[in-house]
């Protein structure tokens, strides 16, 4: 037999309807086979809950007159015990045991779908976590990397100024021209909206435009951050200054209203 054959038996055997031929097959089966033990413990509590709730059926008037015969008869023969013990077995009690029977399956079949369930969706935490972890790694290698270059006795650092626009605004900037790349931290910018973003602007002293450097959006504090690649070289720059642009930024600056400036 199969083990969904045994857990029919199970679910049977919760409720008194197994035979038994069938408990003792059962029994033997459980001896060696712990997923069809916790299949029966589960019918066995669920049996028991399924009960509480039922509402009192009171069986039918000739059930009294059975067990009254079968007591007085209790020294009869062999077959004619079972054969009253056959007819006191009544619809209305198949029709119950039926309905136990059902349920008790649905809710074994329900609970293995819940569990299935449970675990594709541990699964997809797990991925999450694992998907989170790579990022927080990525992040603290390129923050090490960028802490190290700060303190670098060839980094200078440069500071822009709020303008009139925001005069609570600042910026720091760490210049590496070894490497051509600077760290630009930016603080009490006023929000941008969202069809907004802020551009850094490099102005260059060998050019009549100035260079984009970037664009980016502060958090609620104001704060931002923003990497500069491929630098001017110190000679060629004169100045930094930053926009309010179009969101995603311009090929040059649309406006004249500088949040921050600074001389390099």
């Amino acid at each position: 037999m199969t083990h969904e054959e045994f857990e029919s038996i199970a679910a049977l055997d919760a409720i008194g309807a197994a035979t038994a031929e069938e408990a003792r097959m059962l029994n033997e089966h459980l001896a060696s086979c712990e997923s069809c033990r916790r299949a029966r413990d589960e019918f066995a509590e669920a049996a028991t809950m399924l009960a509480r709730d039922l509402d009192p059926v009171a069986p039918p008037p000739e059930v009294r007159e059975h067990v009254i015969e079968t007591i007085a008869d209790e020294d009869a023969e062999e077959d004619n015990v079972i054969e009253s013990r056959r007819r006191f077995i009544h619809p209305w009690w198949l029709a119950t045991a039926a309905t136990l029977f059902l349920a008790l399956w649905g809710w074994r079949e329900v609970g293995i779908r819940v569990a299935r369930e449970n675990v594709r969706t541990q699964l997809a935490q797990i991925e999450e976590l694992k998907a989170a972890n790579s990022l927080l790694h990525d992040q603290k290698e390129k923050l090490s990397v960028e802490m190290s270059a700060l303190a670098s006795p060839d980094t200078r650092a440069i500071a822009l100024a709020g303008q009139q626009i925001s005069p609570s605004a600042s910026a720091r900037v760490f210049l590496e021209p070894g490497k051509r790349r600077a760290i630009v931290f930016f603080q009490s910018l006023p929000s941008n909206p969202k069809d907004k973003s802020y551009q850094l602007w490099i102005i260059r002293a060998d050019q009549p435009k100035p260079m984009s450097a970037g664009v980016f959006d502060v958090d609620n504090a104001g704060g931002a951050s923003i990497v500069i690649e491929n630098l001017p070289l110190a000679t060629e720059m004169k100045g930094l200054a930053v926009t309010l642009e179009p969101r995603g930024g311009v090929e040059q600056p649309t406006n004249t209203n500088f949040y921050l400036m600074g001389n390099s």
